[in-house]
Formats: structure tokens, sequence, C-alpha cells
């Protein structure tokens, strides 16, 4: 079993900015375990408060998506993702007052069942509401932040990417600015984060030869999501109208000793300037 915590703006785990103003913070934001089934992980969530007066937090447990790379907590009573882990989480206790500059622990347990269906990863929130204290007629404003557990089951999971609906066309406004639009999908058992994912088009003409390139950048996927990818390209005033390949190659990286998986997929576009 390990453990990794990632920082990553891939995922955003402050969900109101009145959270910052209220002076508090979260450690781990996003913890990656590998748990084997029937294993156990135990662990400490520490909520500081660097305001000036007293708050009141309430913990409670819920299962996530991220199609967009932003975490979409779901209500256990209509919690229907197949990879959501919202019942392998425990958080004692669940609930706890800090004083102003103080900072107080939620110990966790998380537990993968011996039995998964279907078996893959399984992702779960510790999501905290932040209770400011109450003055007379003042309205309270709460606040939520959270921490992010992936779960990989081990036993040969992998992500797996699919493209569709690949469109690259010319802006209307300004037609040396190229689209480049797909429907990406992670059809696999396990997440990929952003930073296990390489990718570039290069875009060649009708000899071969490579006229321009520019990167491509993906978020953090769970298994079993989709969304809506965007690139955009320049293309230098030299270029003159014409048909040229876009060439697409994408490689994510596994764990030590695995094989990387490999992309490449090419489209002819016809450009107008």
């Amino acid at each position: 079993m390990s453990e990794k915590a990632l920082v990553t703006a891939a995922i955003v785990v402050v969900l109101f900015s009145t959270v910052l103003m209220a002076g508090v913070s979260l450690s781990p934001m996003i913890t990656e375990v590998m748990l084997p089934p029937g294993q156990s992980h135990e662990g400490n969530i520490t909520i500081s408060n660097t305001g000036d007066v007293p708050i009141t937090v309430q913990a409670t447990v819920k299962g996530f998506k991220a199609p967009e790379g932003v975490p979409i907590f779901l209500n256990p009573q209509n919690d229907d993702y197949p990879y959501s882990g919202y019942n392998l989480l425990t958080l004692k206790p669940t609930e706890q007052t800090i004083p102003a500059g103080g900072r107080v622990s939620f110990h966790y347990t998380v537990t993968m069942p011996k039995e998964l269906t279907p078996y893959g990863g399984r992702y779960v929130a510790a999501v905290f509401r932040v209770i400011p204290p109450t003055s007379g007629a003042q309205v309270v404003v709460s606040a939520q932040l959270a921490s992010l557990f992936l779960l990989n089951p081990g036993g040969g999971v992998a992500p797996h990417l699919r493209f569709d609906s690949i469109d690259i066309h010319q802006s209307p406004t300004n037609p040396r600015k190229i689209i480049l639009k797909a429907l990406v999908t992670n059809n696999g058992e396990v997440h990929i984060s952003h930073d296990q994912v390489w990718g570039i088009i290069h875009v060649t003409d009708q000899d071969g030869y490579i006229v321009g390139s520019f990167p491509v950048y993906t978020h953090t996927m769970l298994p079993g999501t989709s969304y809506t990818h965007v690139e955009t390209w320049t293309a230098p005033n030299s270029l003159p109208s014409g048909t040229y390949q876009f060439n697409l190659t994408v490689i994510i990286f596994g764990p030590l000793g695995g094989e990387p998986q490999r992309y490449f997929l090419t489209l002819p576009v016809t450009l107008h300037f």
C-alpha cells in the first residue's frame, strides 16, 4: 500500500472563495492511495483557523465525479456513479469547534471492500462545512472545503482514453486562429492524473514537413467520465491556404516497469486565409 498526496490545479477543492476570506486551510487536499481489496488505510485531516474568531466545522462523506476537472459532490441518496466510494470512508468526530488561531484533526479510515463491482478505482471526499459564529441579526454565510481520496485497488487496472467528435476549424473572427475540439472519455477502470499525460499536435503540409506544433494540456480524469477538450493554435502569417495534416500524439505514463499507452490520431484540414 502506498500513499501520495497531490496538490494540483487540475482539481479545485475549495468550493467557495469565502473559505479563503475566513482564513481556513485544510491538509491534505488530495490523497491518492493504492489500496487492494480488503485493506484499510487510516490518517488525519487537519483544518486550521487562521482567523480571529472561532468557527464550527461539520464533516460529511460524499462520492464525487470530476468530468471537467472540478469535483461535483454527489448526495448519497442519488449517487449512481459506479466508481463512487461514499460508503468506504468514515470520519471521527463529525463536528468540532476551532478557536481563533487553532487547528483540529479529523481521523479518517478508508476501507476497500473485498468485492468490487465494477472492479476499479473509488473516489470519495471528506466534505467540511465551515460555519462562522452568529452575532445578533447577522447573516451567516457558511462555506465548504474538501479533502479528496483517489483509491486505486491495483490488480492491473488502468485508465484508457477515447477520442470522439473531433472537430478542427478556423475562428470566424480570426482565420489564423485554429480551434480543435474533441470529446475525451476515460473508459478505463481508474483515474488518470494530468501529470501522467504528455500530448502534442504537429501540423504538417502536403509534403510531410512540420509547419507548426502546439502542446495538449489535460486535467485529472476519473473513470467513466467525459469532457469536451479545446485547444487553439495560431497559424503563422506566412502559412498559405491549403490542406494540412493535424497529427495528435498522446502518451499516458504508468507505474515503473509498465509500458506507456500511446495514441496517435491524424486528420486532414483545409484552411483558407
